[in-house]
């Protein structure tokens, strides 16, 4: 077999030939690829052959424009791959933008299979899903397809009301998120797609049913971001409460004039991405170093200690994530690690925080009118854009425990084990 190359988000595989060392793949850093180049006019000097170029130089988010299997310069099989211009430092160690559309580097696969690091790797995790057509629902068609014919208005039958059920079940369980378009416009009637007739709401100081809006007047706890036109970062919510509502749904009563987009990380993936592919060193920060999150309004304060992602217990779990906490705007002054650490814990941070951002990690959706989107609080990040227009959502929190109880006797009547 020759040696094939597969181009992932943040590294590449190289596959090799058989060979009695038991090396049938390696993966190697893009930066580390780079930092590596072979080449003798700008990387390596050309009389020495020694390395010229400075690691600091480097962008750690670099990727490469493309790489194939080539020929070298002896005629053996090599991997090229080509790289945007990256400035390099000149001989008065000025930082310099190169004359190139782009760089090349071309290494042996030989010399890749000598110096391979990511040798045979199985402990790969995929990005996280970021398809918003994977976890949309169309209600109405839905309705076309299991209307009741005795109910006025039209609703869905027994049968469907199941089939509906069942699949919010799947989403929720696989991917933590589902929008269901054109759902209606009577919240108190969405609220039992979720739970049973005999299981309430979680109410806060925020209220039962709390009403995102700017000029908002029915809750007197109105000083925080939601109540504004203003961009709302990637967060979880209540993350100052020590029991944290598990699943939350915002119900479209009236989309922005402009603006107001709502997306989703599905964040247990994201940080099983970030120990995996990226840096095992942030993901062991942020799963021990203690955040203090503290809400304080004029008429309300709370306080919780935690760490951003929070593993469950080793006997039960097998320190699989439990929930994420991750709150920009109620994250306290960080003062529990000591000052040489401080350093480390923050880049740990920004890292996490540039992965969430990434588009390849986000499912984004534009709520119309009638549109309801449920995502689960302990492990969905969520957010909206800024927005121009009298945009207003009904927000609902809901327990855990209700949910799955309610959504999971659907899909028992459906007549599929559960999840």
């Amino acid at each position: 077999m020759a040696a094939q190359i597969e181009l992932q988000p943040d590294w590449a595989r190289v596959v090799f030939p058989a060979a009695a060392d038991g090396i049938q793949s390696a993966d190697y850093h893009f930066f580390w690829l780079r930092h590596n180049c072979l080449c003798l006019h700008g990387c390596r000097h050309a009389t020495t052959h020694e390395r010229i170029i400075d690691a600091g130089v480097i962008p750690l988010e670099l990727r490469p424009l493309r790489a194939v299997i080539t020929a070298g310069d002896d005629g053996q099989p090599a991997a090229a791959f080509f790289w945007p211009p990256i400035a390099t430092k000149d001989d008065q160690g000025a930082l310099v933008l190169p004359d190139e559309k782009e760089h090349v580097s071309v290494f042996p696969i030989d010399w890749l299979r000598n110096n391979a690091y990511g040798i045979n790797r199985t402990d790969t995790h995929e990005l996280p899903p970021h398809d918003a057509d994977l976890v949309t629902i169309d209600y109405q068609r839905l309705l076309w397809q299991h209307a009741d014919p005795a109910a006025s208005p039209a609703r869905l039958s027994p049968e469907g009301q199941i089939a509906y059920k069942a699949k919010l079940h799947d989403l929720l369980a696989k991917y933590g998120v589902a929008v269901i378009r054109s759902r209606g416009d009577d919240t108190e009637d969405i609220i039992h797609d979720f739970i049973g007739h005999d299981a309430d709401v979680i109410s806060t100081h925020f209220g039962r049913i709390e009403h995102l809006r700017t000029g908002n007047t029915e809750n007197t706890h109105n000083d925080q971001l939601g109540y504004t036109n203003a961009a709302v970062r990637l967060h979880t919510d209540q993350c100052y409460a020590d029991q944290v509502p598990g699943f939350q749904f915002l119900h479209c009563i009236r989309p922005a004039d402009s603006g107001g987009e709502n997306y989703f990380v599905h964040a247990e993936s994201a940080a099983n991405y970030l120990k995996t592919e990226i840096s095992r060193r942030a993901y062991e920060l942020l799963t021990t170093v203690p955040v203090r999150f503290d809400r304080r309004q004029s008429k309300f304060q709370a306080a919780h200690t935690d760490p951003i992602l929070r593993l469950g217990d080793p006997a039960a779990s097998g320190r699989r994530l439990e929930q994420v906490r991750y709150s920009y705007f109620t994250q306290a002054a960080q003062t529990a690690v000591p000052f040489a650490d401080l350093h480390e814990w923050y880049e740990a941070l920004q890292t996490w925080d540039r992965l969430l951002y990434r588009d390849d990690f986000q499912i984004k959706a534009r709520l119309e009118a009638g549109d309801v989107v449920i995502y689960d609080n302990l492990k969905v990040l969520h957010a909206r854009n800024g927005f121009s227009g009298a945009r207003h959502m009904a927000g609902v929190y809901l327990a855990s425990s209700d949910l799955w109880l309610h959504l999971g006797q659907a899909k028992h009547a459906a007549g599929a084990p559960e999840a």
